[in-house]
C-alpha cells in the first residue's frame, strides 16, 4: 500500500518541460514609478516538441505578482505567452520574483523571472493614518485595546502619527483621571510632514476590576484636542 502511495506521489511530481522555450527567462523592469501602478511584460514562448503542450497554471511566491497566459493548446513549433503584470503599490526599492509556470495538467514545469526597482512616492496621509485629530495631527488608531492585563504585566502598542502641516508641531498628550499605567514615548516635536511611530505601554500596577476605559487627549502646541484616544484594559 505505501509503495503504491509513494509511485503516486512521484507520478505527480512535475518535470522540467523540455518543451516550452521561452524567448527570455528574465526580463528586468528597470526603474518604475510606483505612482504609475501595475507594470506588465509579455514573455513569449516555443513548443518545441513534437506534440501540443498547454499552460494550465502559474504561480509566484507574492500577491503582488498576476498573471494571464495562453489558454488553448499549442501545436508543434506554435508559439504562446505569458503575461506577468508587477503592482508596486507600497514595495519599494529592488524586487526579483520567480514565476513557475505549469502545463499538461501539471506534469511539466518551468521558471522565468521579473525584476526591477520601485521608486516610491509620498502617499496622501489618510492612507495610512485614518484619523484626523485636527492641527495637523493625524494618527492611525483611536482605540487602544490592550485586552487582560493582569498586576505587573506590561503591554504595548505601536501608534502610528503623522505632522500633514506645514509647520513644526509638539505633541504630548493627556490622561484623564490620571492614570499613572499608560505610558507614551511621544516625539514632543513632530517637523512639518513627519511621519513616525511611537510606544504606547500599558503598566498595571494595582488589579483591574473589569474593563477600564481611559481618555487621553493629544496636546499639539499646549493645546488638547478635541478628539480623545480610548485606552481600554481588562482586569484578570
Amino acid at each position: 500500500m505505501f509503495l503504491l502511495f509513494s509511485s503516486f506521489l512521484k507520478a505527480q511530481t512535475p518535470v522540467f518541460s523540455e518543451a516550452i522555450r521561452f524567448e527570455e527567462k528574465i526580463f528586468d523592469f528597470g526603474k518604475i514609478n510606483e505612482v504609475d501602478g501595475v507594470a506588465s511584460h509579455i514573455f513569449k514562448f516555443k513548443n518545441t516538441s513534437k506534440e501540443p503542450v498547454f499552460i494550465n497554471a502559474v504561480n509566484s511566491g507574492c500577491s503582488c505578482v498576476q498573471f494571464e497566459f495562453s489558454k488553448e493548446p499549442v501545436r508543434a513549433n506554435g508559439t504562446g505567452w505569458v503575461k506577468v503584470s508587477y503592482n508596486p503599490a507600497y514595495r519599494p526599492g529592488f524586487f526579483s520574483k520567480e514565476i513557475v509556470v505549469l502545463s499538461n495538467n501539471n506534469a511539466a514545469y518551468t521558471r522565468i523571472w521579473v525584476k526591477g526597482t520601485v521608486n516610491p512616492y509620498e502617499h496622501p496621509v489618510e492612507e495610512n493614518y485614518s484619523y484626523n485629530y485636527g492641527n495637523g495631527l493625524w494618527m492611525n488608531l483611536k482605540v487602544l485595546a490592550f485586552g487582560t492585563v493582569q498586576v505587573n504585566e506590561r503591554k504595548t502598542i505601536k501608534l502610528k502619527y503623522a505632522n500633514d502641516s506645514d509647520r513644526d508641531i509638539n505633541l504630548t498628550f493627556v490622561t484623564v483621571g490620571g492614570n499613572a499605567d499608560i505610558h507614551y514615548s511621544a516625539p514632543k516635536l513632530v517637523k512639518a510632514k513627519e511621519r513616525g511611530e511611537m510606544n504606547v505601554t500599558y503598566y498595571c500596577t494595582k488589579p483591574l476590576v473589569g474593563m477600564q476605559e481611559t481618555s487621553v487627549y493629544p496636546v499639539v502646541d499646549d493645546k488638547a484636542l478635541n478628539q480623545p484616544l480610548k485606552v481600554i484594559a481588562i482586569g484578570k
